[in-house]
């Protein structure tokens, strides 16, 4: 689907003047910790084991364990170099291989001034939606509207957990501090990722889009959701993979507990990694990195990333992973992000406000901005809402339908496919509808897209509100599926291998939920439903009340609970 292939190997964090924070000669704090590392003549690795990782075998090289990854089965240590030929040769492991350092690149040698990669935004900002902010373009109709998401559906993200990958985050801010939920710091080694340093920017930048509160000067697209911040870069904006890596595994289970359901349902990745001639990148890293995105993607987690900033008609990694949604830039215009800033990568899925668009400093500034960096949030902010929809509405849903509607809602610009995807991201028509269907994200899924309404047609009379029926008697009802990708949408979709099931629940069974006997129906799966009424499949169901139900009772009201699974959802009728 993604065309992957590229060369070179460096970290986009997007063109943003703080990358003009390297000097000539000065390094990192990233790779004045490997040179020490070098100085001392030890290594920083990544064990990949073909099986479980076994700290016995590396503890007897001396080595200082500092990640144990148990999507990959592998372990990232420091270790003197003159021991990595006999640890490689131990039969438990697979791969030994360096640490790669990646990092934002450098303005070109010409300087572009400041104002040229962001400007600052002089006019307070005071809000529409309900506080003291004003909404800016990007979450209006010249964006992805979601201010007709919060009016109409009365969504912001609530109950929603959004994980950023990045550099630190000023999280004291007035925007920024309610939704906290915690991070970690890979480059301090603690549990506090916040910095307040203006050279250390982006992070604060991309969580102000996606989650900003509203509260003095920013609204995010979701703007009730809560957060995680993973600091893997440091303030020269320079970080190692496995910590990217390892960044991933956190949002999977933050308290390290698999019993509690603390995990993030989106991570946002505003960065991205075009490898040069490594020799370890294409056996050791690449794979690692794509594993870990499966994993996290299996899970149910949402994976969103930027396409990149050099004009290419490819994405970086991660976005270039058919599991990772490629996200490229808009502007205000309505037309791809391509100036003397830079220009968005082609190989994406969508495209989202990127060019120009409002964010805070961490000393609480206002400026405007440019980047794929920077559309990548307000996808993460898209999707948040599209599942808080679907938890507050009983909607069973998996993140490829999530991926699906808002690839199917996105709204053709008119452009190369290349660069645009599908279009770019549409969250809901404003009210009052324009005659045209509506095909925002939360209006298809209001719609019960691509499906429709399942209408049901009870076989007995109606007693509060549920259908009644007579001990011995037979209860009866029908559902009929419609497929409705012809008119909700810009796409017609056939749907395939859809599984009904039906459960009955009887309500006035004194002791059990279930009516005895076998209370689930399975349907023969329906391999094909085209799309148009004319094409709708009705599912027909007959059950019996059993003379012994209860003594005494003569009248039982009936739930038949449909549940449809196929074509990359689950929804409950």
């Amino acid at each position: 689907m993604k065309n992957t292939g590229y060369a070179g190997f460096i970290l986009f964090l997007a063109l943003f003047a703080g990358a003009a924070a390297f000097s000539a000669g000065r390094k990192s704090s990233t790779e004045a910790y490997l040179d020490q590392l070098h100085t001392r003549g030890c290594e920083r690795v990544i064990i990949l084991f073909d099986g479980p990782a076994d700290k016995a075998v590396v503890e007897k090289y001396d080595v200082r364990i500092i990640h144990d990854l148990k999507t990959l089965d592998a372990l990232v240590c420091e270790i003197d170099k003159t021991k990595i030929p006999a640890l490689k040769k131990e039969p438990a492991i697979n791969q030994v291989a360096p640490d790669m350092i990646i990092k934002a690149p450098q303005p070109e040698s010409s300087a572009r001034p400041k104002s040229q990669w962001e400007e600052r935004v002089i006019e307070q900002m005071t809000l529409a939606f309900d506080g003291p902010a004003t909404v800016r373009w990007n979450n209006l109709e010249a964006g992805l509207n979601s201010q007709a998401v919060w009016n109409k559906y009365n969504l912001d993200g609530t109950g929603i957990k959004i994980a950023f990958i990045d550099t630190g985050v000023n999280y004291t801010l007035p925007d920024l501090d309610v939704n906290y939920l915690g991070g970690i710091d890979f480059v301090d080694d603690d549990n506090d990722p916040f910095t307040d340093d203006v050279n250390e920017d982006h992070g604060t930048k991309l969580v102000s889009m996606a989650v900003g509160e509203g509260e003095l000067k920013m609204v995010g697209v979701a703007f009730n959701a809560q957060y995680y911040m993973l600091r893997i870069y440091d303030s020269d904006l320079s970080g190692l993979l496995s910590d990217v890596i390892a960044g991933l595994e956190w949002a999977m289970n933050p308290d390290g507990n698999p019993s509690t359901n603390d995990r993030a349902d989106v991570i946002n990745m505003s960065f991205g990694i075009l490898h040069e001639s490594v020799p370890s990148w294409e056996t050791v890293w690449k794979p690692a990195l794509e594993e870990t995105c499966n994993t996290a993607y299996d899970m149910g987690i949402v994976l969103v990333a930027a396409s990149g900033n050099e004009g290419s008609d490819v994405s970086r990694y991660p976005a270039a992973f058919d599991n990772v949604v490629s996200v490229g830039a808009h502007g205000e215009d309505q037309l791809i992000w391509d100036d003397d800033r830079g220009a968005s990568n082609g190989g994406v899925d969508i495209i989202a406000p990127g060019a120009r668009v409002p964010a805070i400093k961490p000393d609480n500034t206002t400026w405007w901005i440019w980047g794929t960096s920077f559309a990548v949030p307000h996808a993460a902010g898209l999707i948040a809402l599209q599942l808080q929809y679907a938890r507050e509405n009983n909607i069973e849903v998996n993140n490829g339908y999530l991926w699906k509607v808002m690839n199917h809602s996105a709204m053709d610009l008119g452009q190369d496919p290349v660069y645009q995807g599908k279009g770019k991201i549409w969250a809901a028509e404003t009210d009052p509808a324009p005659a045209s269907p509506h095909d925002g994200s939360i209006d298809l899924m209001s719609a019960h897209w691509p499906i429709g309404d399942a209408y049901a047609y009870p076989g007995a009379f109606i007693h509060e509100d549920c259908p009644a029926f007579y001990i011995g008697t037979t209860a009866h009802q029908d559902i009929t599926l419609s497929n409705v990708t012809d008119a909700l949408g810009n796409e017609a979709l056939d749907m395939e291998n859809l599984d009904v099931t039906a459960a009955q629940v009887s309500f006035d069974c004194p002791n059990e939920p279930n009516l005895p006997g076998d209370s689930v129906t399975v349907f023969a799966t329906i391999d094909r439903l085209a799309p148009g009424d004319a094409n709708s499949v009705t599912l027909q169901l007959s059950y019996e009340i059993p003379p012994g139900l209860a003594p005494g009772l003569n009248q039982t009201k009936v739930s038949f609970e449909f549940n449809f699974a196929g074509d990359d959802r689950v929804i409950n009728l």
